[in-house]
C-alpha cells in the first residue's frame, strides 16, 4: 500500500524553537538521515511541557495515518533515545 506524505514541503509552524535552525520546516523537508536534535534535519522545541505544531496541507484531506519520526540521536529507537 502506497502512503503519500501529504506534509512534504508544506508550510509548517511550531510554537517554540530550541534554536533558529530547529524550526518546523525541518520536519517537512524530507530529510531524515541525521536524527540528532542539532543535526539540521529535525525540528526541536524549547524544553517546555506543551508545544503546538502545525502543517498547512493546503486543502481539506482525509488522513489515514500520522507518522512522527522522533529525534533518536542516530541510535536505534528504544535504546538511549529521549
Amino acid at each position: 500500500m502506497f502512503t503519500e506524505n501529504l506534509a512534504i514541503h508544506k508550510p509548517a509552524w511550531q510554537s517554540s524553537n530550541l534554536l533558529p535552525y530547529t524550526g518546523a520546516d525541518r520536519a517537512v523537508d524530507g530529510q531524515y538521515v541525521n536524527l540528532k536534535w542539532d543535526g539540521g534535519q529535525c525540528s526541536s522545541s524549547s524544553n517546555i511541557k506543551t508545544v503546538e505544531w502545525r502543517v498547512d496541507l493546503g486543502d481539506v484531506r482525509n488522513i489515514f495515518r500520522i507518522f512522527i519520526q522522533y529525534v533518536t540521536g542516530n541510535n536505534v529507537w528504544g535504546t538511549v533515545c529521549f
